[in-house]
């Protein structure tokens, strides 16, 4: 957290100590309008709206000539599913503010969230055909905003975009931008959107922002990162960009950069649970494993129950080979959450270091049970079998497996069985089919049976296979 804002937090619990010390003794002091606004703006982020309506009403009685507490007062109805109310506290407004747009463009959201959506269309539509340069922008933003109650994504992107042409600052408009994105899956059009916008408007950091989001759809993820970099550049105090290049950097497993992303956010913005957790599985990766440690206990201490946590306990317990230890976070893991699949693997695993090989086998099948499309438990499982001398039911487990997952390793998987179960002519037979599949996952047969690369008959029908 920067000074600015540990100053701003600061001065607010003060001012709301202050405030809360006076209503208990009912000797409440007048106050400017700024801090009424800064006291219902505290209590509407805490979800506390009984006190939010004593503010809005000391406001309209404070500041009968401010427009702000009525709109503030309908907008609080509006927010607790009160829409009656909300339409009555408009009609007070307006009486008292008449022409004024907030309160109409208000009322076209309060009809929206009435599903009466050609009310909503008809007021912005009127508002539209009398409106100046400056304020055009706002009126397609809240025509978006219909649109988004609608459900009609794509007309909402289309509105957003008019919005920030005629506005290029309009703030909210680009915070939208990318919710709307990701509702009407229109990437493509954000990409070649946000571009020709940042020529224009290089220093936005939203639409930077929103730029990585949409490269990162797209697996783009050096580019996603860049832009996300841009972000900060040019507004340090930018959190949000900060995580997500560092979650990308983790996807990269460049767990260093990581890390020093993730540390700015500690630096700069108080610190959460995700935040601990995502710096110890860092210094897990780099193999700091009592630094690690110390951030999962971290990350504990502020929510018990997270699953995630005691796995990547776990995690820090197998590496140091105490596997008696690891399996019972492992376990509080899974008790917690039951359907997460890397959790029954590493569990498996563990027990097969431990000498129970019974529990293993128990363990890889919860792990293909609960992820029965992701190949690599197959596999995992498969081959544990074949290790074991079990290799009829690793034969029906890949035979299995192809009923749910996909993939040519699952068939070369298969033949390194057929081979060690001596179906040999089968096993070639389904060896010419694989490498016509795929060629270059045949390399995974030798993993499996190193003693192939010396099999002149396996090798003769590979070479038929290679490409040129």
């Amino acid at each position: 957290m920067n000074n600015h804002q540990a100053n701003q937090q600061t001065r607010i619990s003060a001012l709301v100590s202050a405030y809360e010390a006076e209503m208990e003794a009912g000797e409440l002091k007048f106050r400017e309008e700024g801090e009424l606004l800064d006291l219902l703006d505290y209590y509407m982020r805490e979800q506390l709206p009984d006190q939010a309506q004593e503010i809005i009403d000391i406001g309209i009685s404070c500041f009968p000539f401010s427009s702000e507490f009525y709109l503030r007062k309908a907008r609080l109805y509006l927010e607790l599913g009160r829409q009656e109310l909300a339409m009555v506290a408009l009609d007070e407004g307006e009486a008292l503010f008449a022409g004024d747009m907030d309160f109409q463009l208000l009322r076209a959201e309060a009809y929206s969230f009435l599903g009466l959506f050609d009310q909503a269309h008809d007021i912005i539509d009127q508002l539209k055909e009398s409106a100046y340069e400056d304020t055009l922008s706002d009126l397609l933003l809240a025509e978006a905003v219909v649109y988004e109650m609608e459900e009609q994504f794509e007309r909402m992107f289309y509105a957003l975009r008019e919005a920030l042409l005629e506005n290029p600052k309009n703030e909210e408009a680009l915070q939208r931008m990318w919710v709307c994105v990701e509702l009407a899956k229109k990437y493509s059009e954000s990409i070649a959107f946000h571009e020709s916008f940042l020529n224009e408007n290089p220093y936005s950091k939203q639409a930077w922002y929103n730029l990585g989001q949409s490269y990162e759809y797209f697996g783009q993820y050096e580019e996603a990162i860049e832009a996300f970099e841009f972000a900060i550049a040019i507004d340090p105090n930018f959190e949000f960009a900060y995580r997500d290049s560092a979650d990308l950097y983790i996807q990269l497993k460049q767990y260093e950069k990581a890390l020093r992303n993730y540390l700015d956010v500690l630096e700069r913005f108080e610190p959460d649970q995700d935040l601990f957790l995502n710096i110890g599985q860092c210094y897990l990766e780099m193999g700091d494993l009592d630094i690690a440690k110390a951030f999962f206990q971290k990350a504990h201490r502020l929510d018990l129950l997270n699953d995630e946590v005691y796995f990547f306990l776990g995690e820090c317990f197998f590496r140091e080979q105490q596997y008696s230890k690891a399996s019972r976070y492992y376990l509080k893991a899974i008790q917690i959450e039951d359907r997460r699949e890397e959790y029954y693997r590493a569990l498996a695993e563990t027990y097969l270091l431990l000498g129970k090989p019974q529990k293993a086998k128990w363990y890889f099948q919860e792990a293909v049970d609960v992820a029965p499309e992701a190949t690599e438990y197959w596999i995992r499982y498969a081959q544990f079998l074949m290790e074991s001398g079990e290799l009829e039911e690793a034969l029906e487990v890949l035979l299995e497996s192809e009923e749910y997952a996909v993939g040519a390793e699952l068939l070369y998987c298969r033949i390194a069985c057929l081979l060690a179960m001596g179906r040999r002519p089968e096993a070639l037979y389904w060896l010419n089919e694989a490498l016509d599949e795929d060629f270059d996952r045949h390399a995974s047969l030798f993993e499996w049976m190193p003693s192939l690369m010396l099999d002149s008959e396996v090798q003769a029908i590979i070479t038929t296979f290679q490409p040129f």
